[in-house]
């Protein structure tokens, strides 16, 4: 029976359709009847793949974990795509490649492997994997294209997480548009990088090469669809033809799809998408949708986010302030790096406040803080102030609130050297014109993550780069250092052109031969065209800046002309010494008439003055006696007569 059993088992497999799921329920039955007698490997193999053809991916980890080292051998595949499929992405990455018999289950296994890195948003890891294998011999047909397209899907996704900044510029090539799948992949690093036009064109092109296909069901068909559709909508609402966002919304049949993620994405976004929406219907739309789905239809964390802070911010619009503070502090405990919930805080500590100064609206928040977020070291609140004074053109101040934000964080170097807080500080620095500070916090910050075991790129990117912007020796010794860690770590145009920029040229003939060559950086250039632009000179006089003010302009006054003497001035002739003093001081001064004669022998300056009441005064500084004139009291009463009685 032993011999016979697994020829049967052969000869029905033979006669089944891989397409018919009953006929996967009559492999399992007819391999379960055969394994009580007979623990043959391959039916029990065949058993394992009748069950994950029918989704019962539990059923098949525990009969492969239950079952004998001789039993399960050479299902290390089977075991990982099973917990893949159930999310178990960290036990999926735990099956090593080594142990495999194969070549070619050994190449399988890496494939699920970098696709297990993709849904751990670990992006840079699968993109690692995917060009490992594509340096390798391919072992089945079209291994080539899927590699591409899977690769392409991981470069999309890097983007959309923000983390390509050191990558070079992708963009679609004629071979992306030729499947739909690299049209897609094409326009999602379009979207996330904000080229929303392109992205549309490519998107429209994925649908018709997709509704194109020969030999595909119209079901598969929609299925494959859901996405590129769902992504359509998205980039027509940011373009903000809502009106042909909601005919496609409601003509596509987009909730039909079985991809709950799409789904959940696709509404979620039409209804936001509304003119009026109702935050009290948004929130019940949303509560609907909590029902997230898992496994490997999970959506990245990006996304979730994003719901989320839809969630909060419509329980804020909807009065529930206490409802919003608890979702964003949820949201903060799940990533410790969303400081929504201190929008939320300072939203609702402002909402009914007639603030407007910038330091007024700083002191409101850091008791907000101590009392809501039980601390007042708080980054997003922080960033909140510094937005406020920036906008008063107040840098000083601005930079004041992030320095003594850093002295708190000191203890805490995982977030006082975050890039984004580095990324502020080191721009407001800029905008002071402190060089040195920005180089010093560079360094320092280039330090921890040089310690850790997972380095901020751009970090040391820009450190490196303000280094070798520095005539000192050493400094340059360290910008070679940190272009060598980010060429073995994260090997870009940028990082090869930053060690060559800090080495010797003449040690390093290959890696020169990797740079882009000249020709093609100025492909595109037109010569002639520049020429015939000229070049812009700037402007010989300054224009006075426009004003806005409805006041009139005054006119500024015309500066009078210096006067000379119409002869000239004689440089032999000495100037009058008295030239300085008032016309009436000055010795030559001769008044006229004889009103002016009199004043003039009553002036102080070597005269005598009377004083009714002494008989001394004051002149030049020394008392002199005064002369008073005897007079004639015969001749005073002369011409008088005397009065009485005529006798």
């Amino acid at each position: 029976m032993s011999a016979s059993t697994p020829a049967s088992l052969a000869a029905l497999l033979q006669n089944l359709s891989l397409e018919d799921s009953h006929d996967h329920e009559e492999i399992l039955r007819t391999a379960n009847n055969i394994l009580k007698s007979n623990p043959d490997p391959q039916t029990f193999k065949t058993r394992i793949v009748a069950l994950i053809k029918l989704d019962r991916y539990d059923e098949a980890i525990k009969s492969i974990e239950q079952a004998s080292g001789s039993v399960s051998a050479g299902l290390e595949f089977e075991h990982a795509y099973c917990l893949y499929k159930q999310g178990d992405l960290d036990g999926a990455l735990s099956i090593s490649p080594d142990g495999v018999s194969t070549e070619r289950r050994q190449r399988g296994l890496k494939h699920l492997q970098a696709q297990a890195h993709y849904r751990g948003e670990s992006f840079q890891s699968a993109i690692t994997m995917y060009e490992e294998l594509s340096k390798l011999p391919t072992l089945v047909e079209n291994e080539n294209y899927d590699l591409r397209v899977n690769l392409g899907a991981s470069e999309a996704q890097l983007s959309f997480a923000g983390k390509d900044a050191l990558r070079p510029k992708r963009r679609a090539t004629a071979e992306d548009l030729q499947q739909y799948e690299s049209a897609f992949n094409a326009a999602c690093i379009s979207v996330a990088r904000g080229d929303l036009n392109a992205a549309l064109m490519l998107l429209k092109t994925a649908k018709k090469i997709c509704n194109s296909m020969e030999g595909v069901s119209e079901q598969d068909i929609q299925a494959e669809l859901a996405p590129v559709i769902a992504q359509e909508l998205y980039v027509l609402i940011k373009l903000g033809k809502l009106e042909e966002a909601i005919e496609l919304y409601k003509t596509s049949g987009i909730l039909e799809t079985s991809d709950e993620a799409v789904k959940l994405v696709a509404s979620a976004n039409c209804y936001l998408a509304s003119q009026a929406p109702n935050p009290h219907i948004g929130l019940r739309v949303l509560e609907t949708l909590q029902k997230r789905p898992q496994g490997s239809q999970k959506p990245f964390t990006f996304q979730s986010d994003i719901l989320e802070r839809n969630a909060v911010a419509l329980a804020l619009q909807t009065g529930k302030e206490n409802e919003a503070l608890a979702l964003a502090q949820k949201l903060k405990a799940r990533n410790p790096n969303d400081y929504t919930v201190s929008s939320i805080v300072a939203a609702t500590e402002l909402q009914t406040s007639e603030l407007t100064a910038a330091k007024s609206i700083a002191k409101t928040l850091k008791d907000a803080a101590g009392r809501k977020l039980g601390s007042t070291t708080d980054i997003g609140i922080a960033f909140i102030n510094v937005q406020n004074y920036l906008k008063e053109n107040n840098v000083t101040s601005a930079v004041a609130v992030v320095e003594t934000l850093l002295k708190e964080l000191e203890n805490e170097p995982e977030k006082r050297y975050m890039p984004g807080l580095v990324g502020v500080i080191a721009g407001l620095y800029t905008l002071q014109g402190r060089k040195t500070k920005v180089k010093a916090e560079l360094e320092r910050a280039s330090v921890y993550w040089r310690s850790t075991t997972d380095p901020d790129p751009a970090i040391l990117l820009a450190t490196g780069t303000a280094e070798l912007a520095s005539s000192n020796l050493q400094d340059r010794t360290m910008a070679a250092s940190i272009f060598e860690s980010l060429l073995g770590s994260n090997p870009t145009p940028l990082s090869n052109a930053g060690y060559i920029a800090s080495h010797p040229a003449e040690d390093m003939p290959s890696k020169i031969a990797q740079l882009t060559p000249i020709p093609t950086l100025l492909k595109g250039v037109s010569i002639d065209n520049l020429l015939s632009a000229g070049v812009a000179a700037p402007p010989t006089k300054k224009r006075p800046l426009e004003s806005t003010s409805s006041k009139p302009q005054v006119k500024p006054r015309k500066k009078r002309k210096i006067r000379l003497p119409k002869g000239g001035i004689d440089p032999t002739k000495k100037p009058d010494p008295e030239r300085w003093l008032p016309l009436r001081d000055r010795s030559t001064y001769k008044p006229k008439g004889k009103k002016d004669k009199k004043r003039a022998k009553d002036l102080t300056q070597g005269g005598v003055v009377a004083d009714k009441d002494g008989d001394t005064e004051m002149i030049g500084g020394n008392t002199v006696t005064k002369v008073v004139p005897q007079t004639n009291p015969v001749a005073k009463n002369k011409g008088k007569k005397k009065g009485g009685k005529r006798k």
